[in-house]
């Protein structure tokens, strides 16, 4: 049982970190230099888009985080868990842990390591773009 859990946790961090990976858009400088001027501001606007996003995503997540009901749901979740984990999964305190705790939002919206990733790759992409559209002497 204790191999199950414990290969469960593995298998769900290593999805984390590949998730993050292939969110990943940061642009290479090989494309970037094969952009001509109109193709560069297009990929500058979604770069900003893909910024502001990230950075609303990590607003609601710490908006969740200060909620004090979530913090109840999280740790009846977690309780919910480790009664059906290590009961046969029919217990009535482990049904009432689960059905306090709720739906997790388990998206990429709500991935901090995500949303943090993204953040970081659409502001690199906006100050290479920059420096591309200067050397280009694109009318901005």
């Amino acid at each position: 049982m204790k191999k199950i859990i414990v290969l469960a946790t593995i298998a769900t961090l290593s999805a984390t970190t590949f998730a993050a990976e292939s969110t990943s858009q940061k642009l290479s400088t090989s494309e970037l230099k094969a952009m001509d001027c109109a193709t560069l501001s297009v990929e500058k606007s979604n770069a900003q888009q893909s910024l502001e996003a990230a950075d609303k995503n990590l607003a609601n997540i710490n908006a969740k985080a200060q909620d004090p009901s979530a913090k109840v749901s999280k740790w009846a979740g977690i309780a919910g868990g480790a009664l059906s984990a290590f009961g046969k999964g029919d217990s009535k305190a482990g049904q009432l842990a689960n059905s306090v705790a709720g739906q997790q939002d388990t998206s990429d919206a709500s991935n901090p390591e995500i949303q943090q990733k993204l953040k970081a790759d659409s502001q690199a992409n906006l100050n290479n773009i920059a420096v591309y559209q200067k050397s280009k002497k694109c009318k901005i």
